[in-house]
């Protein structure tokens, strides 16, 4: 086997997160949050079958349960239809660096959970790790240097909920789809059938809401379809694969510690690439989420 593959695909997971947070905040901005999550899992649903027939064999699942069902349906339903319409409204006002930063929270918010649900007993550094990341978060959000532009008050506000509503989200669809992995289900085949539940019920609110026209056009402008397209694939399609491989192939802690650092590398994105003012507070709360994070899988 490769020296250090698993380490590799997380590393690249977490750069393929990245990069697609930062699409989807651009386009999201030319034709609003909820046009960019209707178009993008299309895309995923595509992306994913083609993904499934290569690496399952075939297009599609089988041999699943209706409990199985069940729990992915109740998980598609809390994480991609009302935890990412959040997530993308996030990306709209906060920008791609504060939501992602956001979304660090997910692991600790999971692991605090399961301590409840699950009776998963902490560690004394685990209990400094959750401790460390919600301060590094806390450290961030309430600095001014480093805003999106105009961003102040209410609207500042509503973005911070839409990002910690995208991360409950995303800790209630983990929760859920838990229940419907066991025996060794495939991680690929869940996200296929996640995802195609998404796609119907987004796809009938908008018919209900009479937007799907709407959505259609803005999604083939010719400034929108292809960053759509790349973005689709990068995130929800290579970025799953990655993660399996990583989890596969190197230390679940390291994995899943390598793919908690989009706020890292979206900060330094922001500030040596763009260079844009960022704060030295920013750049210390978001080290100190990351090493929260890092203290929850590594010790």
């Amino acid at each position: 086997m490769i020296p250090f593959f698993g380490e590799a695909a997380a590393m690249t997971a977490a750069l393929t997160w990245a990069t697609s947070s930062m699409i989807f905040s651009n386009i999201g901005g030319k034709i609003g949050a909820q046009s960019v999550n209707r178009g993008r899992l299309l895309w995923s649903i595509t992306f994913l079958t083609l993904l499934h027939w290569i690496l399952e064999g075939q297009p599609w699942p089988h041999s699943t349960t209706p409990e199985q069902i069940g729990w992915l349906a109740l998980s598609s339903v809390l994480g991609l239809v009302i935890g990412d319409a959040m997530l993308f409204q996030a990306f709209v006002i906060l920008g791609a660096r504060l939501s992602m930063l956001m979304m660090s929270s997910v692991p600790i918010m999971g692991t605090v959970l399961a301590w409840f649900l699950f009776d998963e007993v902490l560690t004394p550094v685990q209990i400094a790790g959750v401790a460390l990341g919600v301060g590094g978060i806390l450290t961030v959000i309430m600095m001014r240097k480093g805003r999106p532009a105009n961003l102040e008050g209410r609207n500042y506000l509503i973005g911070i909920l839409c990002g910690l509503g995208g991360a409950v989200g995303q800790v209630a669809n983990l929760i859920t789809a838990k229940y419907a992995l066991v025996g060794g289900y495939s991680a690929l085949s869940a996200a296929w059938i996640r995802t195609l539940i998404a796609v119907v019920l987004i796809w009938a609110i908008a018919a209900l809401m009479g937007r799907v026209r709407r959505t259609i056009v803005a999604c083939l402008a010719p400034d929108v379809r292809g960053w759509l397209m790349l973005g689709a694939f990068i995130g929800p399609a290579m970025g799953i694969w990655l993660s399996m491989l990583a989890v596969q192939n190197a230390n679940v802690g390291i994995a899943s510690t390598l793919m908690a650092t989009p706020p890292v590398l979206l900060i330094v994105y922001e500030g040596v690439v763009l260079r844009r003012p960022v704060g030295l507070q920013a750049v210390i709360g978001t080290l100190m989420a990351f090493a929260g994070v890092a203290l929850l899988f590594l010790f």
